[in-house]
């Protein structure tokens, strides 16, 4: 069977959407606008987008406007930054050294990269949640049995990265609607969960191959 072709739309073009401004379904136009990131941080210059009628905000966007807006945020994200817990790059330093005892800080990248494409690629990103909950349920049991306080220190992880692992981190936050900081919370209590806990061996043995190339 073969695919339907999509439809190219036009400036002047109309149709309807949901408005969450509105909170209705309103009709609306196409027109070329700027679109600002959800974070933030930049915009997508000249893209066609669907225009409310009534409150002049952007209600959709059509596919044929989806790969300038990728390759615009790509561009943009050079790096992947966070000021994290200090006990997520305890987790995932400890996860790191339970794979590879010679595994380094600079083996941290690798292994987020690694994640993020297993989960674009195996549509898993529903399932970060829950591991996350679950890993901060047990950090509150662990410290409530010895009797600790919530310590407030965190730690600053900065990485540069290539198109390829900017992709794939946009993927996920495009699934998961998470910031970069709750994403990459999400990801370390998910290898955290594979790696300490369940000690799956498949991925074990795919990040030792890693390592061995990487050290």
């Amino acid at each position: 069977m073969s695919n339907p072709i999509m439809k190219i739309l036009f400036e002047g073009d109309t149709g309807k959407a949901l408005c969450e401004h509105c909170q209705a379904v309103v009709s609306m136009h196409y027109a070329r606008r700027d679109v600002p990131f959800s974070d933030g941080q930049g915009a997508a210059k000249d893209i066609l987008v669907g225009v409310c009628n009534h409150c002049d905000t952007v209600v959709a966007i059509p596919a044929q406007s989806t790969p300038a807006i990728r390759e615009v945020r790509k561009q943009q994200l050079k790096s992947i930054e966070a000021r994290l817990p200090a006990v997520y790059l305890d987790v995932l330093d400890a996860a790191m050294h339970a794979v590879s005892c010679e595994a380094g800080a600079n083996l941290r990248k690798l292994f987020l990269a690694h994640y993020f494409q297993l989960l674009v690629q195996s549509h898993q990103s529903d399932q970060l949640q829950p591991v996350h909950e679950a890993f901060m349920q047990s950090l509150e049991q662990h410290r409530h049995q010895r009797g600790l306080t919530p310590s407030s220190s965190t730690r600053r992880l900065s990485m540069k990265v290539n198109p390829y692992m900017a992709e794939d981190f946009l993927a996920l936050q495009q699934q998961t609607r998470m910031n970069q900081t709750e994403l990459l919370k999400s990801v370390i209590a998910r290898i955290q969960s594979d790696v300490l806990e369940i000690r799956d061996q498949g991925v074990i043995h795919a990040l030792q191959h890693l390592a061995r190339l990487a050290v």
